[in-house]
């Protein structure tokens, strides 16, 4: 008998808050993030125990709830990829000039990948959906509260009192900005898309900007295919007025995006080589060549290059990190992902949640050309991206008993 992935939820997943768990734990992250900062600056003792209680506590969660607390295992090509992620990430700390760092963070981030599985094995779709709606209430709380604070005018929101990088906090709106497409009303998602884009336009951050239009623009995509004749025919029309207000008003649109993006400041434009990140792109690269296997330790690149804070590049920190080994492992597991989220949009009663997921994760991924982190457990915008790819198989490996219990749950509803 088959049996569809809906039928399985309703059938087996226990109805219980894991949606607003979820919701709590990806704001929680920057919340202790942030009050590890104000306690004990960036590299404080209280920062870590703060951001390490503030990604674990949701296994305890799993452990006296009605959730499943063991996940649904991946499919043997994903278990081996993050097998050798985590015994290369282990064998470069013992390599690593920071080497309780590195060894902290391999276990927070293995951590992540275990509570991604288990939040995974208990969420459908709507639990899903709730999750990201507390999460986008939650975070624009958050963030409106630490602009409030932070904000002086004439500089980058972040530059204030320096407590976080403008980058930092942009990339923790992005993802807070996607998330509340999950409101159905319009009007009730205004309220707090308006004030988060806000926020991003006052860091100044041009790659955050670019990954929240990718990913709001591959969501509407996604759910202008089911979207009925009359939204459909509104969206064209809104398209219509917008291309034709760009040729009209082009001269103010360029102006504003030069002012926005920089593009001709000396030191931020096009003739600035990526703010100087070419530079510190090509020394990775070279860090990467001198320890191609192993890596320099995970998390440690930051500590090794002289030219700048970090490799301002995802993919080239990973390489540089854990090698060739690590960085191939983590890549399967990201294209396997995505390739699991677009085969879940195919469903239509998915594609409004799922879709909010993939327009997520393509958007962080251009994050990753410009930002220091691909694979990292210390903000929920990096949560939200891992919690996203690292996924047991739709339908994969389900225990027997379980199989028992639909198909008698089936039966019953049948019957009836």
């Amino acid at each position: 008998m088959t049996v569809s992935e809906e039928d399985w939820e309703t059938a087996v997943v226990p109805k219980t808050q894991v949606g607003l768990v979820l919701g709590i734990w990806l704001s929680g992250v920057f919340a202790a993030s942030l009050g590890g900062r104000f306690e004990s600056g960036k590299d404080g003792i209280t920062s870590m125990v703060l951001l390490g209680a503030a990604v674990v506590w949701p296994i305890l969660y799993f452990a006296l709830s009605r959730c499943r607390f063991v996940p649904r295992s991946l499919p043997f090509g994903a278990t081996i990829a993050v097998a050798l992620f985590a015994l290369v990430s282990t064998l470069s700390s013992f390599l690593s000039p920071v080497t309780f760092l590195s060894t902290g963070y391999v276990v927070l981030t293995l951590a992540g990948i275990w509570l991604a599985l288990q939040f995974n094995s208990n969420l459908d779709a709507d639990q899903y959906e709730r999750g990201l709606k507390v999460f986008a209430v939650i975070m624009t709380g958050l963030v409106l509260g630490f602009t409030c604070y932070d904000y002086v005018p004439g500089k980058r929101l972040g530059m204030g009192k320096e407590l976080l990088n403008p980058n930092t906090i942009a990339l923790v709106a992005c993802s807070a900005l996607l998330a509340t497409m999950a409101i159905r009303t319009v009007l009730v998602r205004l309220l707090f898309m308006v004030p988060l884009t806000a926020v991003i336009f006052l860091t100044s951050s041009r790659t955050s900007a670019c990954a929240a239009a990718i990913g709001l623009v591959i969501i509407l995509l996604f759910r202008f295919r089911t979207a009925k004749a009359g939204i459909a025919m509104v969206a064209v029309l809104c398209l219509v007025v917008a291309v034709g207000a760009t040729a009209i008003y082009g001269d103010v649109l360029y102006g504003f995006l030069d002012r926005f993006f920089a593009l001709s400041a000396a030191d931020r434009g096009f003739g600035s080589g990526a703010t100087g990140r070419i530079t510190a792109w090509k020394t990775t690269w070279d860090l990467f060549l001198r320890h191609p296997v192993l890596g320099v330790g995970f998390r440690a690149h930051e500590h090794i290059l002289k030219v700048d804070t970090s490799a301002h590049n995802g993919y080239l920190a990973t390489l540089a990190e854990v090698g060739i080994i690590g960085f191939l492992a983590v890549m399967y597991l990201v294209l396997r992902g995505l390739r699991l989220l677009w085969a879940s949009i195919k469903n239509p009663s998915h594609v409004f949640t799922y879709s909010i997921l993939f327009g997520l994760c393509v958007g962080y991924l251009l994050l990753a050309v410009f930002e220091r982190y691909l694979i990292n457990v210390g903000n929920p915008t990096s949560l939200l991206f891992l919690l996203s790819v690292i996924r047991p198989g739709i339908m994969e490996h389900r225990a027997p008993q379980e199989d028992d219990l639909l198909l008698g749950s089936l039966e019953e509803s049948a019957v009836g």
